[in-house]
């Protein structure tokens, strides 16, 4: 007997990368593409999927952003006639067999960790393409120091880490139904200066953000997912648009690495131009 209502969808993961994406429904729906299997299959293993810790539930705009990164378009409802695998059960999303990683093309995934060499190298570029536009960040953040010299005190505006200047776009879960797409202006593993246009809905200064945060650089097309809480520190219209700021909560060891390298390969592309 079908399910009612919509399939929920859930990300998997490496580093913060998106790697295999599921849309789930009891009893009847579960499918999933993969980055390098980006052809929907049947497994009824992924009904296990929603429980598995690893997992990360997205919105379907988000999905949809997920699923456009691979090649494939994203309509709501599930596909007919697709392959199926047959696996073991129950299924172990965290810990899958050669059998289930060679399915869904993801031998790679958890095999391989960056060296601590290659993490130093991964900073020093990006400290170097920071400390180049730093005299464009400091003018960005004085100017917004200075409008919110009516709305509150300019302390609102320092940040810990720096922040490089990204162009792409930020797509912001909010609450259960709502999920907002603004444009991405910069970015650090504390968090993000955004805008969006003038009337969009938008959380008050101070309000919390659940997550998950789905961003994407258009110079490369790469995304990543941070699943981890957020919250408006500033905002302040411009006429055609409104600027805000997010704090991030606390980010684990792969989403600081995976915030890293989406920073080092937007960067080098813009330097590249």
């Amino acid at each position: 007997m079908a399910g009612t209502g919509e399939p929920k969808y859930f990300v998997l993961a490496e580093r913060a990368v998106p790697y295999l994406l599921a849309r789930v429904r009891w009893p009847d729906v579960a499918q999933a593409i993969t980055a390098r299997s980006p052809d929907w299959l049947d497994d009824p293993g992924l009904f296990d999927l929603p429980y598995d810790p690893s997992a990360v539930t997205v919105s379907f705009p988000q999905a949809t952003c997920v699923a456009a990164g691979w090649g494939r378009p994203l309509h709501p409802g599930s596909a007919e006639g697709v392959p199926s695998y047959i696996r073991r059960m129950p299924a172990n999303w965290s810990d899958l067999s050669p059998s289930e990683r060679r399915a869904w093309g993801i031998e790679f995934i958890g095999r391989r960790r960056s060296s601590p060499r290659r993490l130093r190298r991964l900073r020093s570029a990006r400290a170097k393409i920071a400390a180049s536009s730093a005299a464009e960040a400091n003018g960005h953040v004085a100017a917004l120091a200075g409008a919110a010299a009516g709305r509150g005190s300019a302390q609102t505006e320092r940040r810990s880490d720096m922040r490089v200047r990204i162009d792409g776009r930020a797509h912001i879960r909010c609450g259960d139904t709502t999920t907002i797409s603004v444009g991405l202006v910069d970015l650090s593993e504390g968090g993000m200066g955004c805008v969006l246009p003038e009337g969009s809905p938008l959380a008050a200064p101070g309000a919390t953000l659940g997550g998950p945060f789905l961003l994407e650089a258009e110079a490369t097309a790469s995304r990543i997912c941070l699943d981890v809480a957020g919250q408006t520190r500033w905002q302040r219209g411009t006429g055609a648009s409104t600027q805000f700021g997010v704090v991030f909560g606390h980010l684990d060891e792969g989403e600081n690495e995976g915030v890293q390298r989406f920073l080092a390969a937007a960067c080098s592309r813009r330097g590249r131009r």
